[in-house]
Parts: C-alpha cells; structure tokens; sequence
C-alpha cells in the first residue's frame, strides 16, 4: 500500500467530512464517508467522531472483509509480538499494556464494503442524514426523476431500501438491491441516503443533488402533481453525463 496515496486519500476523507457538516448534511458525528484506497482496502471515517476534529490520521484503512489495517494510535493487531503489522506514529512495545486501543470505523462499514463489492466502479461513497432526503425514506418514498441533474447523475428514480436496523450486513444488500440497474443512491428507510461516486467529488455532488431534488419534490407535492421524466429520457441524460459532462468537469472533453 502506497503511503503517499494512502495519506492523500485519507485527507480526502477529512475534506469532503468538513463539506457535510457545513451544509448541514448531517450533524455532529452522524452519517460516514469512504474512499477506496486499493482493490483490496478502503478508507472510513472512523466511529463517533465529530467531522470538525478528525485528522487524516483518525480515518480508518479496512480491507474487504472489514479487518482493519490501519487506525489511530494503535498496533491494528493488539499484538507487541508482531512487529510487521504497524499502525500509525506508535512505537512497538512489549508491554501490551502500552497499546492504545485504535479508533473503531463507522459502524455503517458493511453499508460501505456491500456497495464497493457491487460496484466496482465505485470509488467513494457517502451516507448523510440530509432532512428532505430523510423526510422521504420516513415515508418509504422512492424520488422520482423529476430534475434533471438528478437524473443525469443517479440514472433515474432513487429508490427507497425496506426498513433494515443500522450497521447491519443487510442493510447494504438492501441498499445495492435499491441500487440495481447502475443507480448511484439510494434512500435507507427510516434512515437517510447512501450514495456513491467514481471520485469523492462526485459522490459528495450526487449526495447534494439528491437533497436537493428531495426538497424540490416535496415542496412541488405542497401545491401540484410532480412530473417525472420518461424513462427515454432518463436514459439519454445519463448518458450524457456519463459519456459526455462528466468528461468536461474533468477537463477531459
């Protein structure tokens, strides 16, 4: 594992945890973020801590079965004995009363490892507890594509996952399962939204957009009928983006 490229995706993670707290889409020490690191490991906002005081050094590095491989402060493997497992700034001692306990990922990291296996090209993925978002997973709603930005960026309706407890294995099957067809999002009953990029920019994007579209829908619901798209069109505005804007954001076209 690249350290240069492990210490930059890790203050990734800090950045785009500051843009949710200061839009407020999501307060204190909820929701989570994650970058993928390799094929083989990703890197987690860890548990219970405020976004405004993490350091690159607290973001947990997990591979794909969630073992950890790298945490604050700690030997990730308890054990003075094995010198070849180290973590960060922390000298090996044989007393293991020495060793301090390394900071824990989010407790959503099955929510995170069942969409990276999913999706392979996945590349971070965020979860916040945005209010419009989350007013319609309290409803079990799914969001129609009824904007076009929306649509250009998740590929269409975002759906909403059966009610699953948090940090559970399940919840992430119900969160790909609500994914299928190549959606980026998805809205977790009773819970908040997921969604998932192919850089971290884009994942934090489609988790604005998603609100954003959210609080569109259920103001246009205050005085009228909202309109969704055609699946036609839907189509064809994913592509664009896909092939085409999404390029030009990049430089790239």
């Amino acid at each position: 594992m690249d350290r240069e490229v492990l210490d930059s995706i890790r203050q990734s993670v800090v950045e785009a945890g500051l843009v949710l707290a200061r839009s407020s889409m999501t307060i204190g020490t909820y929701g989570n973020i994650s970058q993928r690191v390799d094929a083989d490991h990703i890197a987690i906002t860890p548990s219970g801590r405020d976004y405004e005081q993490l350091t690159p050094a607290d973001i947990v590095v997990t591979d794909m079965e969630g073992t950890i491989s790298y945490s604050s402060g700690a030997l990730t493997n308890q054990d003075c004995g094995n010198k070849s497992v180290a973590a960060d700034s922390v000298n090996c001692k044989e007393d293991r009363s020495s060793v301090t306990v390394p900071l824990r990922p989010s407790s959503e990291l099955p929510l995170h490892l069942e969409i990276y296996k999913n999706f392979p090209e996945a590349q971070a993925i965020v979860h916040t507890h945005s209010v419009y978002a989350s007013a319609l997973a309290a409803a079990h709603k799914d969001l129609p594509p009824i904007i076009e930005d929306l649509t250009q960026i998740t590929g269409g309706a975002v759906r909403c996952t059966e009610y699953t407890m948090a940090g559970t294995k399940e919840l992430g099957r119900n969160a790909v399962q609500a994914m299928e067809g190549g959606r980026s999002a998805a809205l977790l009953a009773n819970h908040g939204a997921v969604c998932w990029g192919r850089t971290m920019k884009e994942a934090l994007a489609t988790a604005q957009i998603l609100e954003k579209a959210a609080q569109i829908y259920c103001i246009a619901h205050s005085f009228g009928t909202p309109f969704p798209l055609n699946e036609k069109t839907a189509e064809a505005l994913h592509d664009f983006y896909l092939n085409h804007y999404s390029k030009r954001q990049l430089g790239e076209e």
